[in-house]
C-alpha cells in the first residue's frame, strides 16, 4: 500500500503528540513493506530541510506565508507582533490562501508519483490558527481519512472558551470530506463528533508505542518523581506545583523532575519557598535522555486537563515509573485506578499530593503498578499491533467501507 500521511510537526523540529505518533505509526508501515511519505504545511520559521528521507520514510515539507527572517522565531515578540498586524490588514489571509494552492499542487504531484492509495491527515493543522477568516482545505483526488488527534475547536471547546466561527467551518468542512473518520480514543471521538455535528461512524483506534525502543536499565532513585509536557495550564502542572507544596513539607527529601518546554518562572510562582529546593527544571529533553529520566524516577505524574490520547502517559509505563494520570478526558482509557497507575482529579491538589506521597511511602504498590504499568503498553499500545490494525482499517476504506 502507498501512503501519505498529512503533518505539520513532524520531527525533527518543534512538536508535540500528533508528529510523535505519525513518526511512529509511519516508521512502522515501512517495516511493514509499504511506501510512506509524509507532507506537511509548515510554518517559515520551522527549521531542518525541506526534504529527506527517516528511516525509509520520505518527508517533505512545504513553507507557508512570509519567508522573513522576522518569522524564524514564532515565540519571538518581533514575530508576534508582525503576524498580528498581517492578520489585521488581511495579507496573512492572503498568502494562506496562496500557500494552500500550491500545496494542493504539489500534493497532487506527489499522490501522483508514488501512486499513493490512501491519504490520513489530523482534524487539527497548524495554518488555521492564522486565518481570519474561512480559507478551506484543498480537496484532494484519493480518499483521506481524518484523525481525531484533537483539534482547534476540541481543545478550545473542553476549556469552554470562546471559538471563532471560521475555525469551526474550516474544521467541520475537513471532516465532512473525509471517506473516513479514526479517533485516538473514545473520548475523543465522542466529544469531537459532537462539537464538529459529524454525525458519521468513527473508528477508534489508540496511539502506539516502540515498546523495543532502548530503555535504560538504571537503578530507581527511590524519592524521584517526573514530571513531562508542555508547561501550560491545561497539562495541569500548576495544580501539580500546588500539590508539591504539601508533598514537600511530608517527604522533604523528594525530588521532582520538571520535562518540557515553556515558562518556568511562572511555575516555579507555585511553589513555596521551602519546595523550589527540591524542584529540578530540566528543559524540553532529547528522547533519549527523557526515558534515562522516566528510567531513574519512581513515580510520574500527568494532572491534565485535556488531551486526546496522551503519548506521555505511555512512556513512563514504558520506562517502568508508576503512573499518576488524570480522570478527564481519555485518561481512564489507559489507566484502571490502582490496577496499572492512579488516577486524580486535576482540579484537586490534595488528592495529587495524596496519591504522590502513598506511593513514596509504599514501594512495593508502587512497584507493582509500575510493573503493570510496563505490561499494559506492551499488550495494548504496542505500535506493532497498533499498525496492523491501521492497514485493516485503510483497506476498509478503500474498499468503500468503514470497520
Amino acid at each position: 500500500m502507498n501512503i501519505l500521511y498529512l503533518c505539520d510537526e513532524y520531527p525533527p523540529g518543534k512538536h508535540g503528540g500528533i508528529g510523535t505518533s505519525v513518526r511512529m505509526l509511519a516508521r512502522q508501515m515501512v517495516k511493514l513493506g509499504h511506501h510512506v511519505i509524509v507532507a506537511g504545511l509548515y510554518a517559515p520559521g520551522y527549521g531542518g530541510a525541506d526534504e529527506f528521507e527517516d528511516d525509509g520514510v520520505k518527508v517533505y515539507r512545504f513553507r507557508r506565508g512570509f519567508s522573513s527572517k522576522i518569522f524564524s522565531d514564532e515565540e519571538s515578540l518581533k514575530s508576534r507582533i508582525a503576524t498580528r498586524l498581517l492578520q489585521v490588514s488581511g495579507l496573512m489571509d492572503r498568502e494562506i490562501r496562496k500557500s494552500l494552492a500550491t500545496y494542493k499542487i504539489e500534493l497532487e504531484r506527489l499522490i501522483k508519483d508514488h501512486q499513493i492509495d490512501i491519504i490520513e491527515m489530523p482534524d487539527y493543522n497548524d495554518y488555521i490558527r492564522f486565518c481570519s477568516r474561512e480559507i478551506p482545505f484543498p480537496v484532494l483526488s484519493v480518499p483521506v481519512a481524518v484523525k481525531f488527534h484533537g483539534s482547534i475547536t476540541y481543545f478550545i471547546k473542553e476549556a469552554n472558551g470562546p471559538l471563532s466561527g471560521h475555525i469551526l467551518k474550516m474544521e467541520q468542512a475537513i471532516v465532512s470530506q473525509a471517506a473516513a473518520v479514526v479517533s485516538v480514543s473514545e473520548y475523543t471521538a465522542k466529544k469531537s463528533a459532537a462539537y464538529l455535528n459529524y454525525p458519521g461512524k468513527i473508528e477508534v483506534l489508540y496511539n502506539g508505542i516502540n515498546t523495543d525502543t532502548s530503555v535504560l536499565k538504571t537503578s530507581k532513585k527511590t524519592y524521584q518523581v517526573i514530571f513531562t509536557g508542555s508547561l501550560v495550564e491545561k497539562k495541569g502542572i500548576y495544580q501539580l506545583a500546588k500539590a508539591w507544596n504539601i508533598v514537600n513539607k511530608h517527604v522533604p527529601n523528594a525530588r521532582l523532575l520538571i520535562c518540557g518546554k515553556g515558562d518556568q518562572q511562572k511555575v516555579a510562582s507555585f511553589f513555596t519557598r521551602e519546595a523550589k529546593d527540591s524542584v529540578i527544571f530540566m528543559g524540553h529533553l532529547p528522547m533519549e535522555k527523557l526515558f534515562d529520566q522516566l528510567s531513574a524516577s519512581n513515580i510520574s505524574v500527568f494532572p491534565s486537563y485535556a488531551e486526546a490520547f496522551a503519548l506521555a502517559p505511555m512512556e513512563a509505563m514504558l520506562c517502568g515509573a508508576a503512573v499518576i494520570n488524570s480522570n478527564r478526558t481519555s485518561g481512564p482509557e489507559l489507566i484502571d485506578d490502582n490496577v496499572n497507575g492512579v488516577l486524580i482529579d486535576p482540579d484537586r491538589p490534595e488528592q495529587i499530593a495524596e496519591a504522590i506521597l502513598y506511593l513514596l511511602n509504599n514501594r512495593n504498590i508502587c512497584d507493582n503498578l509500575a510493573k503493570k504499568g510496563n505490561e499494559t503498553v506492551k499488550e495494548k499500545f504496542e505500535i506493532t499491533k497498533v499498525a496492523e490494525k491501521y492497514i485493516e482499517f485503510y483497506e476498509s476504506v478503500l474498499k468503500g467501507r468503514v470497520i
